[in-house]
C-alpha cells in the first residue's frame, strides 16, 4: 500500500527542467511579494498585510496548479480501457488496455492507475466517489513507451466481483 508521501517522493525524484523553472519563478515570487510588503508596511499596513496573505496563498496553491499544468503539458499520456472481464466462477477480473505517449518526450517510467468505484450520476459526485474506491490496483509499465508510442497493458484483479453498479477508473502517470 502507497503512503501519502510516496507519489510526492516520486514526483520530485523525476523533475525535469520545466518543473525546477516553475518552483524557481515561485520561489522568486514569493521572495518579491515579500520584499514589496515590507516596503508597503509603513505607508500603507493593510495593504502590506493583505500582500502577505495573498503571497502565502500563492506559496501554498501554486505549486498543484503548476504541476497539473506541467503534467498536461510535458507529461501527457492517455489510457484506454480495451477488455474489462469478469471471469464467470472465480472472483477475478481481467482488465486490458493501452498507454499512449502523446508527451513531447520520451518516457522514462510510467504508472497505470485502475481505480473501480460505485457508478454515481453528475460529475461532482464521481469525483467525491474516487476519494473512496472499491478498489485500486497500479500497474508499473515495465517498457515505458517513447513519443507517439502505444504500449498495451493487462492486470488480473483478485479477489475481486464487478457488477453494473460498478465503473473503472484508469489514469496514468508517466514521467
Amino acid at each position: 500500500m502507497e503512503t501519502p508521501k510516496h507519489p510526492l517522493a516520486i514526483y520530485i525524484s523525476h523533475f525535469q527542467m520545466g518543473d525546477y523553472i516553475a518552483f524557481a519563478w515561485l520561489v522568486l515570487l514569493f521572495f518579491l511579494f515579500i520584499f514589496l510588503a515590507i516596503v508597503l508596511a509603513k505607508k500603507r499596513p493593510l495593504g502590506a498585510i493583505v500582500i502577505v496573505l495573498l503571497d502565502l496563498m500563492l506559496l501554498f496553491g501554486a505549486p498543484f496548479a503548476m504541476k497539473h499544468y506541467l503534467d498536461a503539458a510535458l507529461r501527457s499520456a492517455s489510457v484506454e480501457l480495451l477488455v474489462v472481464k469478469q471471469l464467470l466462477f472465480t472472483d477475478t477480473l481481467l482488465v486490458q488496455g493501452t498507454l499512449h505517449n502523446t508527451a513531447p518526450k520520451d518516457f522514462a517510467w510510467c504508472r497505470v492507475t485502475l481505480t473501480i468505484t460505485p457508478k454515481k450520476e453528475g460529475t461532482l459526485l464521481r469525483y467525491v466517489s474516487a476519494f473512496k474506491p472499491l478498489h485500486q490496483e497500479s500497474i508499473f509499465i515495465q517498457t515505458p513507451p517513447a513519443r507517439g508510442e502505444i504500449v498495451d497493458f493487462k492486470t488480473m484483479i483478485e479477489p475481486f466481483r464487478l457488477d453494473d453498479t460498478m465503473e473503472i477508473m484508469a489514469k496514468a502517470e508517466c514521467y
